[in-house]
């Protein structure tokens, strides 16, 4: 008995290191980055640009603030979230889901909010359920405050798959989902449903492309990243 409890110690600390060294990886890796997304409507036309600037706070935390510009160089909103690595799985703050849609019809907002984290396990595999995610956000223009709420629900994770892009090329899942968003002001919300599918990378931690359709499965936008420095 007291050799099994020795060799279970053993392995715990084992796997609590590996755990820690996963994390230390990752939160390394992601410091001082800056990824910059091109969003695209459902032509390919280029509508604005997302840039999302990455920070090492602690040994697992990366925080992150992220800018709308719109295609004239107008920052249209900025917001502020992060990046947690617990050792099993990468758990992102759902305030950086905001659709850029949401950025656009209401101009140089302020994205705030408690924090509510979606995770993606760090040993992902196809046919995979993940965790729903729901969210309510501030978006705060100076003037009346309107309110989001985002319910991401349905996730799975489909395939994996290597997508390349002007930043370089990423193994990654692809993971598809429903969205719901409801923009409330003066109390009154109308809510929006969406389908996405998105490309996440584990090397980096978020998505390298995503596509968003309306219920009827029509293609309303595309967000694609573009550069890393």
């Amino acid at each position: 008995m007291k050799k099994l409890i020795t060799l279970l110690t053993l392995i715990a600390a084992i796997f609590v290191k590996a755990s820690a060294q996963d994390c230390s990886k990752f939160v390394n890796g992601a410091n001082g980055r800056k990824l910059t997304y091109i969003n695209q409507d459902a032509k390919g036309n280029q509508q604005m640009t997302a840039v999302y600037t990455t920070t090492k706070k602690d040994a697992s935390t990366i925080s992150v603030h992220a800018e709308i510009i719109d295609k004239n160089g107008k920052t249209m909103g900025t917001g502020d979230s992060e990046m947690i690595c617990d050792g099993n799985a990468i758990k992102i703050d759902m305030k950086s889901f905001v659709p850029a849609a949401s950025m656009k019809q209401n101009m140089d907002m302020k994205i705030s909010g408690e924090a509510k984290y979606i995770t993606f396990p760090m040993a992902m595999q196809p046919g995979q359920s993940l965790d729903d995610g729901t969210v309510t956000i501030h978006m705060d223009g100076g003037g009346p405050t309107a309110e989001m709420q985002m319910d991401l629900v349905n996730r799975k994770v489909e395939q994996a798959e290597t997508i390349t892009t002007n930043a370089g090329s990423f193994d990654c899942f692809k993971i598809t989902y429903s969205a719901t968003t409801k923009i409330k002001m003066a109390g009154i919300g109308i809510p929006f449903h969406m389908k996405i599918t998105e490309w996440y990378s584990p090397k980096l931690g978020r998505d390298v492309k995503s596509e968003t359709y309306n219920k009827g499965g029509k293609l309303m936008g595309t967000m694609i990243l573009d550069s890393i420095k």
